[in-house]
């Protein structure tokens, strides 16, 4: 991870990432970071420096079977945070994050404001949402009981900005399903009504 001195470029970040809704800056100042493919900003053997707020790029989070299989969880998107589940436990997890493309991130150090943080509701609320959404796709990723249609439709509404899904291929390494399954799922999710196809690849999540 490397540090970037953009002024302009990271007070940008911070205003399309929308940050000061999920954390209280007042007395917090972020950083803008740099990280190239196959770096790992989280793991069981890394101390969490930082938590991470993804600007562009992309991240594979995966976790490691018992048999050493690695378990993709999920794509993380323009604003996905890294270092939730280490921040909120004392022992790392075993879930990793690892750069799949260069990646620009807004940093916020964990060691000089982890006070600040544990004392602002607003970022523990957003907090509370991430991971609930991590522990869920990570039970489900290997359970062949939970169908494609309700790992779809969970990923829709809680990971996909307005519910909208933007590409096939990240949602297939996600939900650990083949492209045929998955635009099999969506055909009859289309029939039904509950998702509308907006354009090549875009389904939007009926209300």
């Amino acid at each position: 991870m490397k540090l970037v001195r953009d002024e302009k470029l990271l007070q940008k970040a911070v205003r399309e990432l929308e940050l000061g809704n999920k954390v209280n800056l007042d007395r917090i100042k972020p950083v803008l970071c740099r990280c190239e493919k196959g770096e790992l900003l989280s793991g069981p053997h890394i101390r969490q420096r930082y938590l991470y707020f993804l600007y562009s790029g992309t991240i594979q989070i995966y976790g490691v079977g018992l048999d050493g299989r690695k378990i993709p969880v999920n794509l993380a998107k323009k604003g996905s945070i890294i270092g939730d589940v280490e921040f909120c436990s004392a022992r790392n997890s075993n879930i990793f994050s690892e750069v799949a493309r260069e990646v620009l991130c807004v940093g916020i150090s964990v060691t000089e404001y982890r006070n600040e943080l544990e004392n602002d509701n607003r970022f523990l609320r957003y907090l509370l949402s991430s991971i609930s959404s991590k522990v869920y796709l990570t039970s489900v990723s290997d359970t062949p009981v939970v169908s494609v249609e309700e790992k779809l439709l969970h990923y829709m509404e809680r990971e996909c900005p307005d519910h909208i899904l933007r590409g096939v291929e990240p949602a297939t390494l996600a939900l650990r399903c083949s492209r045929r399954q998955l635009q099999r799922v969506l055909k009859e999710l289309c029939e039904d009504g509950r998702v509308r196809k907006t354009g090549k690849g875009i389904y939007c999540l009926v209300e």
